[in-house]
């Protein structure tokens, strides 16, 4: 029985061994055209992040208490490299994320009915 078990383990292991190396060799089945389409993706991605922050409101009247144009601004941002963009495109995420807000306020409420509870227990008892 072990040599059975021993002799399976042993083809399969040569079956991987000299499998592994002749799959390296097959061509590529992704064309080169969707490969520098995704490099290219992310970049597009970051000018529309920036461009959807540029056309939020609170965004715009800021830029209108400052003496700035919206398009002007939008414009420029289309001007910019790779990298700027990207640091650009980031803090604008994060700027939507704040304005929109998020669990912090649920924890806050959630905390303050704890707590209110509470001084109702002690006051009860």
């Amino acid at each position: 029985m072990f040599k059975y078990i021993a002799s399976a383990g042993a083809l399969v292991a040569a079956t991987i061994i000299t499998a592994a190396p002749l799959s390296a060799q097959a061509p590529s089945t992704v064309q080169r055209g969707l490969l520098e389409a995704a490099v290219v993706a992310p970049a597009n991605g970051d000018a529309e992040s920036v461009q959807r922050w540029l056309r939020s409101d609170l965004v715009g009247g800021v830029a209108r208490n400052l003496g700035a144009d919206v398009g002007e601004l939008a414009a420029r941002v289309a001007t910019l490299d790779a990298t700027a963009m990207h640091d650009l495109a980031e803090r604008a995420r994060a700027d939507e994320q704040n304005l929109a807000g998020g669990d912090s306020t649920v924890v806050i409420s959630t905390t303050a009915i704890i707590i209110g509870l509470l001084i109702l227990i002690l006051l009860t008892s």
